[in-house]
C-alpha cells in the first residue's frame, strides 16, 4: 500500500518526478507508474494501487486536464475522500473538481521550503494519518 498515489499525463513526467523525489525524501511510499513491473496488466495494476493508497495527489496541467485518466483517477480520489489536487501549470480544473481547493505550484522552483510546497505537504500528511485512522476503525 502506498502513502501516495500520484495522477499525472505522462507529458509531465519530469516536473512530477521532482515532486516524488520530495516526497520520498520525506519517508512517504510514493505510487506512479513509472514502477509497474513488466508482464503485469498495468490497468489491474493501477486500479489496484489506486483502490490501495492513503492519498491521492492529482496533478493538474495543461496536460493532464484533458485526460480521462485522470479525471477517473480524480473522481475515484474524490469519491474516498483522500484527493489532493494541486495545480502545475495555471490551468482551469475540469468541471466537478473545482470546490476542491488546490496546492498551486504552477511557480514552483523545486525548493521544497517554500510555503506552497510545505502546505502541500502538509494536505498530503493530513490525508495519510486521516486515512490510517479510518483503516485503524474498521479493523
Amino acid at each position: 500500500m502506498a502513502d501516495v498515489f500520484i495522477s499525472y499525463a505522462r507529458e509531465d513526467t519530469e516536473r512530477v518526478g521532482q515532486i516524488v523525489v520530495e516526497l520520498e525524501k520525506r519517508g512517504l511510499s510514493v505510487f506512479w507508474d513509472r514502477g509497474i513491473p513488466p508482464g503485469r496488466h498495468w490497468k489491474d495494476y493501477i486500479a489496484k494501487a489506486l483502490d490501495e493508497s492513503r492519498c491521492v495527489l492529482v496533478v493538474w496541467s495543461r496536460h493532464s486536464i484533458n485526460s480521462a485518466w485522470v479525471r477517473e483517477e480524480a473522481e475515484v480520489a474524490k469519491k474516498r475522500g483522500i484527493l489532493v489536487p494541486h495545480l502545475l501549470d495555471e490551468v482551469q480544473v475540469p468541471p466537478g473538481f473545482g470546490g476542491v481547493q488546490a496546492a498551486d505550484l504552477s511557480e514552483w522552483k523545486n525548493n521544497s521550503s517554500e510555503p506552497v510546497f510545505q502546505l502541500l505537504i502538509g494536505a498530503i500528511e493530513a490525508k495519510i494519518s486521516l486515512s490510517s485512522k479510518q483503516v485503524a476503525q474498521n479493523v
